[in-house]
């Protein structure tokens, strides 16, 4: 199991008195045993030093350097923390902080999770910076940049129950816009979920949409995924969306990797177009669905060859080469066996002599395989498993 590390960014090299960071982390978390620990420091340890927190051990070592600058995680911290990029570029070097095993060799020891090592771990932080003057920031997992000062008051509750856990700690929202709409996504979610969030709704401002999806990742991180935000349902109609809202688990189509996705249901943008999967240059020139046509088993311009998409997700609306080549090398598949090869022979007579409800039935077998990978194709194109067309970058909103 990964394990969560806080990184302290600090102006001058040092680690904690280790006699006032226990009594810091007593005054701040009084239900908890802290204590120094039975492990045995060796003599080229100078930078590490080992806590007792109940039955566990936490551990901080002393890195005298700075950490490698990222500028993607600064840039996002400062959003809400403007001055950001300047505690990062200031740091001469940096703690690594996380959890390290059971305190005693005693097999009975129960390991942590990942919940409960990041409770512990954050409630560590705020004592490291309550007692260690000089902290400039804290990187949390390497994903999230936050203020000492906002550490120190919120790991307060680091092992409150949910809705008042210190979630904002330990993930991002990251806002972008697709046309008029203005969605977000997490970074850091997934470590608790295996999945972040997606959301894209229409109608609500960049409050609206920050404070749904804070509420949304509280929960998630409390409850999990499958407690009531069931993957293909929608969200009803309330008092501040009101449409209904689908939710499905796939892949990001901002590449940010697995999601939960949460966008509008209907059209309320006049943002959704209709699209042939299976364009009609294919389906003029390809030989199977060009019997497929004259039998009347594939016609481009039915529903079950129709998907709709955004056109604000892509560059443009001229279909990728890739995706056109795919659909020809799966039909081509379908032709080139041997039973194909006979029901074209038998369909091509009957066809000789006007029998086309015969023919009908010797084709009928492919032209399901043609419906099932339409169908999967659809799946594949909603789901952002596939592109159609070259996605969009997202905006700053």
């Amino acid at each position: 199991m990964t394990i969560p590390v806080a990184f302290i960014l600090l102006e001058n090299a040092g680690l904690p008195n280790e006699g006032a960071l226990i009594e810091t982390l007593r005054a701040r978390h009084p239900s908890l045993r802290w204590d120094r620990s039975p492990v045995a420091r060796s003599d080229d340890t100078d930078g590490l030093m080992f806590i007792r927190a109940g039955d566990h051990l936490m551990t901080i070592l002393l890195m005298p350097a700075p950490m490698p600058f990222d500028q993607q995680l600064w840039q996002r911290a400062s959003w809400v923390w403007p001055e950001g990029f300047d505690a990062a570029g200031r740091h001469r070097a940096h703690l690594v902080v996380s959890t390290m095993g059971s305190a005693e060799d005693n097999a009975e020891t129960k390991a942590l999770s990942f919940d409960e090592s990041t409770r512990l771990t954050t409630a560590f932080v705020g004592g490291v910076l309550e007692a260690l003057p000089g902290c400039l920031a804290v990187a949390w997992c390497g994903n999230v940049g936050r203020a000492p000062e906002m550490w120190l008051e919120q790991s307060r509750r680091a092992f409150e129950p949910y809705p008042d856990h210190p979630y904002g700690l330990w993930l991002e929202i990251v806002h972008f816009r697709c046309g008029e709409t203005i969605g977000a996504y997490t970074v850091g979610l997934s470590a608790f979920t295996g999945r972040e969030i997606e959301f894209e709704v229409d109608g609500l401002e960049k409050r609206a949409v920050t404070v749904r999806v804070a509420e949304l990742s509280s929960y998630l991180i409390a409850n999990g995924l499958e407690a009531g935000i069931k993957n293909g349902g929608a969200f009803e109609p309330d008092s501040t969306i009101d449409h209904r809202v689908a939710v499905f688990h796939r892949n990001s189509r901002l590449n940010i990797g697995p999601v939960v996705s949460f966008s509008s249901l209907e059209d309320r943008a006049g943002r959704i177009k209709t699209y042939e999967i299976i364009p009609g240059s294919i389906a003029r020139n390809h030989p199977l669905l060009v019997m497929l046509v004259k039998v009347g088993l594939f016609d481009p311009a039915r529903t079950e060859n129709q998907v709709r998409l955004k056109p604000d997700h892509h560059v443009s609306e001229v279909r990728l080469e890739s995706f056109d080549d795919g659909l020809s090398r799966a039909l081509s598949g379908m032709l080139a066996t041997d039973g194909y090869a006979v029901a074209d022979t038998n369909a091509r007579h009957a066809l000789t002599n006007g029998d086309i409800a015969a023919a009908r039935s010797f084709l009928r077998p492919w032209a399901e395989e043609v419906r099932t990978l339409q169908l999967a194709v659809k799946l594949a194109l909603t789901l952002c498993d596939a592109f159609m067309f070259m996605p969009a970058p997202p905006r700053s909103p």
